[in-house]
């Protein structure tokens, strides 16, 4: 994952507003102003976090079998720390939204639906910015080796 500095801060800050207006929507339908502004906020923020820990873990994953000499290509090396990041989230936020022995109704129908439209918005904001980055890079003009800069 060869993003800048620039670019991931950008898809933390989309990735944060994305949800942030998502948990602010079903906050304000679910409880109708009884959850303050601060706890939609921080919610957003962890939900943000835990996306990043999970891309960098994705990212992690992937690149371990160059340990042992097999090279992926760089697309298929994004498209598999997405795709594995992604199932990580997923799985990490139904486990901790699980319904206990206790709680009606007890399946994981509503757990699972949750973590896969949080996934959608994990990779909303990742394509978001790498495609944003792709057409600058391919309409930004390039120097050759010849060339000086204008005023030097």
């Amino acid at each position: 994952m060869n993003f800048s500095t620039v670019q991931w801060l950008s898809i933390i800050l989309l990735d944060v507003l994305i949800k942030f207006l998502l948990v602010t929507a079903v906050g304000l339908v679910v409880t109708y102003g009884l959850i303050s502004f601060d706890s939609l906020v921080m919610a957003a923020i962890s939900l943000s976090l835990l996306h990043f820990v999970c891309l960098f873990v994705g990212a992690t994953l992937v690149v371990t079998p160059e340990l042992l000499g097999i090279r992926l290509s760089p697309i298929l090396r994004f498209a598999a720390s997405v795709a594995l990041a992604n199932i990580l989230f997923v799985g990490v936020l139904a486990v901790l939204m699980w319904p206990g022995p206790n709680d009606i109704p007890r399946t994981a129908d509503g757990p699972v639906l949750v973590a896969l439209v949080l996934a959608a918005t994990n990779l909303f904001a990742l394509f978001a910015v790498a495609l944003w980055g792709r057409l600058i890079k391919r309409f930004r003009p390039t120097r050759r080796a010849n060339q000086t800069l204008p005023g030097a």
